[in-house]
């Protein structure tokens, strides 16, 4: 089987959204939004939830819905596992990220920190700085959720042009996640049913490419 060098728009956006649920470090609360973010990265190591993702281009219209399950865990591990329409797998355990392909039987293996650049995962993910990468902005409250907006310093750097994130609180969790890129396209996910800080086996973040598997940018790792 050839290597696939070129993925699709879709892929990317799927692998790019995938990478974008981690954790980092915050600036000081100034309000309701801000507050709700910050006792979210206080209270919550670890969450376990089911997301519906839809891409959608420039003029509004859907491109992709696809849906799965996510397990977080602070820092840096995380495992997002597309069901539909696509199978898909992203694991990442601190030191790499493996992206893993059932139906092209190939898995990209990339170093966590270098592979990572400044995309979406510096929201959620730990060892970045948030108020370092992002003008982070308070929208205020929408339909129960509050809303903080999220613009890369460096734009020539990042993945994508501006993140909204929707927060509901008791607990205080993150429901919806938006962001756009530079081709007008924009990508939604919102969460079902989460569980806060459950109890999560080691082996989650863990995943070895079944036989036959090209693997690519490197060898993965076993811990």
């Amino acid at each position: 089987m050839l290597p696939d060098t070129n993925p699709s728009p879709a892929r990317s956006l799927r692998l790019l959204v995938a990478a974008a649920f981690l954790a980092a470090a915050l600036p000081a609360a100034a309000g309701e939004p801000l507050d709700r973010l910050h006792a979210f990265f206080q209270e919550t190591r670890a969450l376990k939830a089911d997301f519906r993702q839809e891409v959608l281009g420039p003029e509004g219209q859907v491109q992709e819905r696809s849906h799965g399950e996510v397990w977080i865990q602070r820092p840096d591990h995380f495992r997002w596992n597309y069901d539909k329409p696509y199978r898909q797998l992203i694991v990442a355990d601190g030191d790499t990220v493996q992206f893993y392909d059932p139906e092209m039987a190939q898995v990209t293996v990339r170093s966590y920190r270098g592979g990572m650049g400044h995309t979406p995962s510096m929201v959620l993910s730990g060892g970045g700085d948030l108020d370092r990468h992002f003008r982070v902005h308070e929208e205020g409250m929408d339909q129960g959720l509050a809303w903080v907006t999220l613009e890369p310093r460096q734009s020539e750097e990042a993945g994508f042009r501006k993140a909204r994130v929707g927060l509901a609180a008791d607990p205080v969790r993150v429901k919806t996640f938006e962001f756009g890129d530079a081709f007008g396209n924009r990508t939604r996910i919102r969460f079902r049913h989460i569980r806060i800080n459950p109890p999560m086996a080691a082996d989650r973040f863990r995943f070895e490419p079944p036989p036959g598997t090209d693997v690519l940018g490197g060898a993965a790792t076993n811990h």
